[in-house]
């Protein structure tokens, strides 16, 4: 048995708004709901064929890539469970800004390899990091994940010339589509970029996600992944999602416009990083006590090291922020006079 002290994942479901997770918030429009309402089910006893190929073709001309190139999962988080089991020899390094998402030195650690992270978010950070470790494989989220900050093509273009492989987890890209690395894969051999439906498709629950690259890479990482690997009911439902035709301009909208009511209520308490993305983060000077707060009034939100990470939530949530922001505003106040 092997010697490894990984952290177990806790699936905790709160009461009250789950601000924690990510996870989308937009109302779903009735038209997808009576699309949903109509899928058949007579198919259950048969292995997922029709679904996945017509799931391939639609992603695929969302994407702007072939089929060929795509390669489909339990989430963006099996793919890169695929990659650093195909590319990592033991103790290969694997480098990550810092911070990045926490799932990055776990699957590291299950594929044998060794991870590190650069000191900060910095370019300047990472190029140093790369100089002084050598790394196999970058991994990264862009936008990152938790802060938001979103890496220039400019940035990511270098620091691919610098690694033998550079994995672009864009989990969160969808809201900003024109800062995608997919179009430049052609002139990249060693770039891998990861996909999700979870995020601004808002289909977390059908646990969907897709590795994008060349076809050379797409055919050697396809024999890591075993047949049948993910559902058929999932994959009609991110169908139903990908052909419709202003789903996700709505959803990206919608985040838009509560991003700035969201941003807006936790100016009055702390540095609200600028993001793209379906969540914000919260640079504070305790954000033990803010965290701790929220939770006991049931906005449940992700603990950081300098801040909190906030889900953009729908009208109900952004009231009892508000509230809540306010009664810790008076509370510091009497705790300071």
């Amino acid at each position: 048995m092997r010697q490894v002290e990984l952290p177990i994942y806790p699936v905790v479901y709160p009461t009250g708004h789950r601000l924690n997770q990510n996870e989308s918030q937009f109302p779903l429009p009735d038209r997808i709901k009576n699309q949903l309402d109509s899928l058949t089910y007579h198919d259950l006893h048969e292995y997922p064929v029709e679904p996945i190929n017509e799931l391939f073709e639609r992603y695929a001309a969302y994407a702007g890539v072939t089929p060929e190139q795509l390669l489909v999962g339990c989430g963006s988080d099996e793919m890169i469970h695929v990659v650093t089991q195909a590319l990592l020899a033991p103790h290969d390094i694997v480098l990550s800004p810092a911070p990045d998402f926490s799932m990055y030195p776990i699957f590291t650690t299950i594929a044998h390899g060794h991870h590190v992270q650069a000191v900060d978010l910095s370019y300047e950070g990472m190029v140093k990091a790369i100089e002084t470790h050598h790394p196999k494989l970058l991994l990264l989220s862009n936008p990152n994940n938790p802060t938001g900050k979103l890496w220039t093509i400019e940035e990511l273009t270098h620091l691919a010339s610098l690694v033998p492989y550079i994995v672009v987890d864009e989990a969160y890209m969808d809201f900003t589509p024109d800062a995608s690395m997919i179009p430049f894969i052609a002139t990249l051999p060693n770039l891998i970029v990861l996909r999700t439906m979870s995020k601004a498709f808002g289909l977390a629950n059908v646990r969907i996600g897709f590795m994008v690259t060349n076809c050379e890479l797409a055919h050697y990482f396809r024999q890591f992944i075993p047949p049948f690997n993910i559902s058929g009911v999932s994959a009609k439902i991110c169908n139903i999602f990908l052909k419709d035709a202003t789903y996700l301009q709505e959803t990206i909208e919608w985040h838009d416009e509560m991003r700035q009511k969201w941003a807006q209520a936790f100016k009055a308490i702390g540095h609200v990083i600028p993001a793209t993305t379906n969540f914000l983060y919260v640079e504070l000077e305790q954000p033990e006590a803010v965290w701790a707060h929220l939770t006991d009034l049931n906005v449940h939100t992700s603990k950081q090291p300098t801040g909190i990470r906030v889900t953009i939530g729908d009208e109900a949530a952004l009231h009892l922020a508000h509230t809540a922001i306010q009664q810790y505003m008076e509370t510091s106040h009497v705790k300071n006079s």
